[in-house]
């Protein structure tokens, strides 16, 4: 399994690798999924986690969409059925943050083609 370490790797060479042009569009439209992620990984709990994911939901900051899941509920299921624990949870978490990096580089790049 893929750590969080290797992720945040992954994330430093993605925004490395950026190309200079296109940069700092990146790192605006990333900023709220960084915040947002370093936000749930400070959860020393479930429950706390699950809460401030609900806060960012209600508050229409869920810019953080782990696993494609809407609600709070969602996630929850989701916990549930593949019986995740907090540290599988908070890596997914990471993982989500690399993928929402990776569409912000694209949605960039897809930009200066025009």
């Amino acid at each position: 399994m893929t750590t969080i370490k290797e992720i945040n790797e992954e994330i430093q060479r993605l925004l490395r690798e950026t190309d200079e042009d296109a940069i700092e569009e990146v790192k605006e439209k990333y900023e709220p999924f960084e915040k947002n992620m370093n936000s749930l990984l400070e959860c020393e709990d479930l429950e706390t986690y699950l809460e401030k994911y609900e806060q960012m939901h209600q508050e229409d900051e869920a810019v953080l969409k782990c696993f494609n899941l809407d609600t709070t509920e969602e996630l929850k299921t989701y916990i549930e059925e593949k019986e995740i624990d907090l540290d599988a949870l908070k890596t997914e978490t990471v993982y989500a943050s690399c993928e929402a990096l990776k569409f912000a580089i694209y949605d960039s790049e897809e930009d200066d083609d025009y």
